[in-house]
């Protein structure tokens, strides 16, 4: 049984650190370190087992939630003696995910042939998932997307052209958007290499010629594979994996074949229910007998990796169930389905006669439909504006706004009552491409979107920038900063006489000079409702929402010096989604300014380490986090209630943020 680690007692220093009388870091700061992962080092350094937290981080990319699922029994004891031989050796941790075979011909089901916005959110996933292990584990990790188009793809009608052009644009995706950790594995790349090629050059740069000529031998030899030993009657009669994948493709047949030849009787006329029955049942089988021999020579290709499927499994291993879209059911695969935006921002997967035709706009990318919206004024900023700007969600949330540099546009120039309702939408805002303004428009234009907080320290404009003098916080520093919502310890008197926060809603930056993208500096936006939704289990939930936290920091010429006692688990009126209010522990030994004392109110210490613990894991997992590199001349305005943020360390530079808050 795989025995998982105690909370680690991170705020006591390493016996390496050396400290001042005043408790501060001698030499360069822990916090000032610039390093590979977003979440502090300190956080993990003190858990000795590394195998046991990567089994935690994929994990919370699988689907454990089917009625047989044994994931906790026997999957995680699995995972773990699969990745300690990787660990041991320090070798690259591979996954292997199969699928991405074609777009489903069905209109009632897709927007058309090609990959669209559920596709690229699932590419986005999976680049997440390897990006996760590389933040804990420094060989790092690779997915391999082996494309089984050629598998299935005859017996469902497609031609071979289609299944390259559908998998060709997958690699375009990848490509445009730095997807660095995936990479693609055709079924030609599986065969027994004896065996001669069947094209010129390496599969990766297979023209489309190549792989129509090449398709009916490699599906040939892909068919000689011997399976002999596999008893699929008995599969299906025993094995409950084997019964759902043969009770889904039943399902999802009814609309694939529906119109096509495999329907029709030699004479063209539709066949009978029973007869269409039949053949649905046939092909099931089929695509199940192919599903086989595809599994052995993708196991038989990589023996040590990590096996992800589309569909639900008990996760017992080999194979085990990628969450695809937190929140849908399982079999909610991109290319069966097609994307849906409702009027707050919420994404939803299904088919596309589910949604009713009236009530949605068909949103396309270069060209051709991407998603489709629910239909709103929000986008619309006028047709001026509407011809120079576009729209793209970001991943995993948020939206950047965007207009060519030629356009002329300024932030003067955007209606604030919609980036308003964006905002509430989406949770962050990017703008890109818009010219930048000087301190006077930048505050009457910020006056639109709602009342200014105004500082008594710095005014209404507060100039994030190396500043010596600044003894506050690090936030005028190159240090790292604490997981935190602005406004923690700004303080009013609530109804019941106690001193509580006031947060301000918004805060709105221009990025007047951006470090190197090397250089660090990020922001990091966490979404913590969405770790309400999808990051806790319902016990963890109820826990969090039932304690209060404490924070202390001492008395600086801009706030400090109360004790506040304040509810991890609240929500947003913006919105009216529960969030999480936290600010990290930020023990004096990390920092050379002032440190934050926070702790859990009444519980054991014990529990206390544990929910420390989960909220540092939680608030800097990739799932719920938008890492933002600046760029000069960025506008970004985010939800400061809905979101925590922070900043990682930087190369000494001269970085300069300018930042508004805003009610």
């Amino acid at each position: 049984m795989v025995v998982c680690e105690p909370a680690y007692d991170f705020t006591r220093p390493p016996v390496d650190i050396r400290l001042d009388a005043n408790g501060k870091p001698i030499g360069v700061a822990p916090a000032a370190i610039v390093q590979k992962s977003h979440r502090p080092w300190w956080f993990t350094s003190g858990l000795p087992d590394k195998v046991v937290r990567l089994v935690d981080i994929i994990s919370h990319y699988l689907f454990l939630d089917g009625e047989d699922s044994r994931f906790e029994t026997c999957g995680r004891r699995y995972l773990y003696d699969l990745l300690s031989g990787h660990v041991r050796n320090q070798e690259k941790i591979e996954l292997v995910f199969p699928g991405f075979p074609f777009k489903s011909p069905s209109a009632e089901k897709v927007l058309g042939r090609l990959p669209d916005m559920g596709e690229e959110l699932l590419l986005h996933r999976l680049e997440s998932l390897a990006s996760a292990i590389d933040d804990d584990y420094s060989p790092g990790a690779v997915v391999r997307i082996v494309s089984d188009g050629i598998v299935y793809g005859e017996l469902l009608g497609q031609d071979d052209a289609s299944v390259y052009r559908y998998n060709a644009e997958l690699r375009r995706i990848c490509v445009e958007n730095q997807l660095k950790h995936l990479t693609f594995v055709r079924l030609a790349d599986l065969l027994p290499e004896e065996n001669p090629t069947v094209f010129s050059s390496n599969s990766k740069d297979m023209t489309l010629e190549e792989y129509v000529h090449a398709a009916p031998i490699i599906r040939s030899r892909f068919l000689a594979h011997d399976i002999s030993h596999c008893d699929l009657e008995a599969n299906i009669r025993h094995d409950s994996g084997v019964l759902r994948t043969y009770r889904g493709y039943l399902k999802f047949l009814e609309l694939d074949l529906n119109g096509t030849s495999a329907m029709l009787d030699p004479d063209g006329n539709p066949l009978s229910g029973k007869q269409r029955d039949k053949i649905r049942r046939q092909i099931a089988k089929k695509m199940i007998i192919h599903g086989k021999k595809f599994s052995d020579l993708v196991q038989a290709k990589f023996p040590s990796a990590v096996r992800l499927s589309c569909h639900e499994h008990p996760n017992q291993g080999p194979k085990f169930a990628l969450n695809l879209f937190p929140g849908s059911r399982m079999s909610a695969t991109p290319w069966h389905n097609v994307i849906h935006e409702a009027a707050d921002g919420s994404l939803q997967i299904g088919h596309l006669h589910s949604f009713d035709k009236n009530e949605y706009e068909v949103v396309l990318k270069q060209g051709r439909p991407y998603y489709i919206r629910e239909k709103s004024t929000a986008y619309s900023f006028g047709p001026q504006l509407d011809a120079l700007i576009s729209f793209t969600r970001n991943f995993p949330y948020g939206l950047t706004i965007s207009c060519p540099a030629t356009a002329g546009l300024s932030f003067n120039d955007l209606p604030m009552d919609k980036l308003r309702k964006l905002t509430a939408m989406h949770s962050c805002l990017l703008l890109r491409g818009f010219s930048q303004v000087d301190r006077d428009d930048m505050i009457k234009k910020t006056e639109e979107l709602g009342p200014i907080l105004r500082w008594p320290a710095y005014g209404a404009i507060f100039e994030l920038k190396e500043n010596p003098d600044w003894d506050v916080n690090s936030s005028l520093t190159c240090e790292a900063m604490p997981m935190h919502y602005d406004g923690v310890f700004k303080t009013k008197t609530d109804e019941h006489g106690q001193i509580t926060n006031d947060p301000p809603q918004f805060q709105i930056f221009q990025c007047i000079r951006a470090p190197g993208n090397e250089e660090g500096g990020q922001t990091i936006l966490t979404k913590t409702a969405d770790i309400l939704r999808y990051g806790v289990t319902p016990s963890q939930h109820q826990l969090l929402s039932s304690k209060t936290w404490t924070v202390f920091t001492p008395q600086n010429t801009v706030f400090g010096g109360d004790h506040l006692k304040l509810p991890l688990v609240t929500q947003n009126e913006l919105t009216g989604n529960n969030i999480l209010r936290w600010h990290d522990p930020w023990p004096q030994w990390v920092t050379k300014f002032k440190g934050t004392n926070v702790g859990i109110s009444d519980c054991t210490p014990e529990e206390e380490a544990t929910i420390i613990e989960l909220l540092s894991q939680l608030l800097y997992d990739r799932r719920f986090c938008l890492i933002h590199t600046w760029q000069t001349g960025d506008f970004l305005i985010a939800d400061n209630i809905e979101l925590l943020h922070t900043r990682t360390a930087f190369v000494p530079s001269p970085r300069e943020l300018w930042r508004i808050h805003a009610n």
